[in-house]
């Protein structure tokens, strides 16, 4: 190797820090002009509760399954039972001392197969349930404010 067969080292180290540096300097610049960014440690409100529109969620009834099994949801929203299989079924709210944990949640008589049955949650918690004809057939809902 001679002394004309120069290898810049230093120098590639040197434009990579320029480089971070400049992206560095250009966030903070940038930040500062943009509000959504520089105040990404307040959230930013987006719409109130109740301009919220309430939802229909399906969950699904075959091979003796609730599909999903936990589903999340919010007040006034409805839930959809739909029942897939060539069985009836008859879905109720889990109860506590012979009492349902949410009285109205319960389809008051079975569903026939190919049929559904909704109900509008209109308050927060968590709501178990079951079919009737097989108590081991349960899921439950969670609903939020």
């Amino acid at each position: 190797m001679t002394d004309h067969d120069f290898k810049p080292k230093g120098a590639i180290w040197l434009f990579i820090i320029f480089v971070l540096a400049g992206f560095a300097w250009a966030v903070l610049y940038f930040g500062r002009n943009n509000p959504s960014l520089a105040n990404n440690d307040r959230a930013v409100p987006s719409r109130q509760a109740s301009a919220r529109q309430p939802r229909t969620y399906t969950v699904f009834y075959g091979l003796g399954v609730y599909s999903p099994t936990n589903i999340r949801i919010h007040v006034g929203d409805s839930v959809r039972f739909q029942n897939d299989s060539d069985f009836p079924m008859h879905v109720i709210s889990d109860s506590t001392n012979d009492v349902l944990d949410l009285a109205g949640f319960d389809s008051v008589g079975e569903i026939p197969p190919d049929s559904v049955f909704t109900y509008t949650f209109s308050q927060s918690g968590i709501f178990g349930y079951h079919n009737v004809r097989n108590p081991d057939e349960e899921g439950t809902v969670i609903v939020r404010p």
